[in-house]
């Protein structure tokens, strides 16, 4: 299904607007806030400590200012800007969502993130057991939080960019899709047990956040430089720390090196980084791809969503895990990060107006049946994503979609405490997000890991089994319409 052209908005909201950073984001956010959200002109504030962001405040009319955040002064800086029912969209790296959110929650002003972050340097020192850097942690925090709050605080969304955000609506379609052409009934679940049932009752053991970004820029990449799509910082830290991911109930051992979070639990962290970790998936336009197994909070809170419990355990949970195969010059990035001991490299740059081609890929792959998988999500094409932000690339604009998504819907229900996107109508914010993630395909595919051996490893499988996956691969599949 492509992009529809219907803007869904907001009534005029009566708060003020304070955004909090100004990279890749924050600049793919600004030109469409108006769009969604009318904002009394005069009441957009753009809080950012990098200077660049000036000239794109500007030509929105927003009023700037350079400041960086710390621990000790935030609140002397926030305090004459945030008032009762405003709105506090944090898009920046290095500033706790935790504190952020405590402040918004005393102010008794909404707040929307894309995903939590601790104070700069929080997480760089070398002492910390790898639990201590995982995002498992953060997340739990961020709940409790949010149980200490409660339920009636001012709505406080985290998470929600495209992953983790969007992805965990693309879950839920996808589900809707595989129960329609399956014709299996159940097809309107009611909260977490019912989508969890469905998800059972289709047969999901597996749930792959899978992005493979094939942007290409004309300036090479040089030696000792780190060089992104999106975040340079951001995705430097998600590299170097643990990979994570969900273990489902159909998994019969735990990956090497793997160690629980908990007894019991299905939250798994690897003692070694993300960054040093593969795995592979399928895209619809780029098929089977090796990626790197990146710690993302949409793989807990995905499979809490669709967890069904039982005697103090687990009867039903879906793996869950995020494989990203970055643009060839941020793997290569990567790679030489790796080989420089985890040191990041001197030398950062974003890729925007460089970008020639190519498009980022990114949905969900539902998988469990024998031979057949799901992939629902969203291509966007470079060409596509500047038609909407003219100085923006495809992965920043994804993003921007679910800040935006979040911004809406939090100023339509003001008053639901701390929520994940799996708490989220996700209709409401497909209606937001879709318009400008290019074209929204599912797809079938009759690939599987366990047969795309290259032949070096197909006799370890069990040969009934082998011939039953085989039988099934021979089916045609089509792709489901939206």
């Amino acid at each position: 299904m492509t992009k529809t052209s219907s803007v869904v908005a907001a009534a005029e909201f009566q708060g003020r607007v304070i955004m909090i950073g100004s990279g890749g984001i924050g600049r793919a956010v600004l030109p469409l806030l108006k769009r969604h959200l009318p904002v009394r002109p005069g009441r957009l504030t753009v809080l950012s400590a990098d200077a660049r962001g000036r000239e794109a405040a500007r030509a929105e009319r927003a009023r700037f200012i350079h400041r960086r955040l710390e621990p000790g002064g935030f609140r002397g800086v926030l305090d004459p800007l945030v008032a009762e029912n405003d709105l506090v969209i944090n898009l920046s790296v290095g500033v706790s969502s935790l504190d952020l959110i405590r402040f918004c929650a005393e102010r008794g002003s909404l707040y929307v993130d894309t995903s939590l972050e601790p104070w700069e340097g929080e997480l760089d020192d070398p002492g910390l057991d790898p639990r201590q850097r995982t995002n498992f942690l953060m997340r739990e925090q961020a709940l409790e939080l949010g149980r200490e709050l409660g339920p009636d605080a001012p709505t406080a969304v985290i998470d929600h960019g495209a992953n983790p955000g969007l992805v965990s609506h693309f879950v839920k379609r996808a589900l809707l899709h595989l129960n329609r052409a399956r014709e299996a009934g159940g097809g309107n679940p009611n909260g977490r047990e019912g989508w969890a049932r469905l998800a059972r009752d289709l047969g999901v053991s597996v749930i792959q956040i899978s992005e493979r970004d094939t942007q290409a820029a004309d300036v090479p990449r040089r030696s000792d430089e780190f060089v992104n799509t999106w975040s340079v910082e951001a995705f430097v830290d998600e590299l170097l720390q643990p990979a994570e991911l969900s273990l489902g109930t159909a998994e019969q051992r735990l990956p090497d090196h793997a160690r629980r979070h908990g007894r019991g639990g299905g939250a798994l962290y690897l003692t070694r980084p993300g960054g040093g970790t593969f795995a592979r998936s399928w895209t619809p336009a780029g098929s089977v791809f090796q990626g790197m197994l990146v710690s993302h909070d949409e793989v807990f809170s995905i499979a809490d969503h669709l967890s069904l419990r039982r005697d103090g355990g687990y009867a039903y949970r879906p793996t869950v895990m995020y494989v990203y195969r970055p643009c060839d010059q941020a793997l290569l990035s990567a790679l030489e990060l790796e080989g420089r001991g985890w040191n990041p490299q001197p030398g950062r740059r974003r890729l925007d107006r460089e970008i020639v081609s190519g498009m980022d890929e990114l949905g969900v792959l539902l998988a469990g049946r024998a031979g057949e998988a799901y992939w629902y999500g969203s291509q966007l094409s470079i060409e596509e994503a500047r038609r909407h932000v003219p100085s923006a690339n495809a992965t920043c604009v994804q993003v921007a979609a679910g800040a935006l998504a979040a911004a809406v819907w939090a100023v339509a229900h003001p008053r639901r405490g701390l929520v994940e996107p799996d708490d989220m109508d996700f209709r409401e914010c497909l209606a937001v997000a879709e318009p400008y993630l290019g074209t929204m395909r599912g797809a079938y595919t009759e690939w599987t890991p366990l047969l795309d051996c290259g032949g070096l490893f197909r006799k370890e499988l069990d040969p009934d089994n082998h011939r039953k996956l085989k039988k099934a691969q021979a089916r045609r599949r089509a792709t489901v319409p939206s």
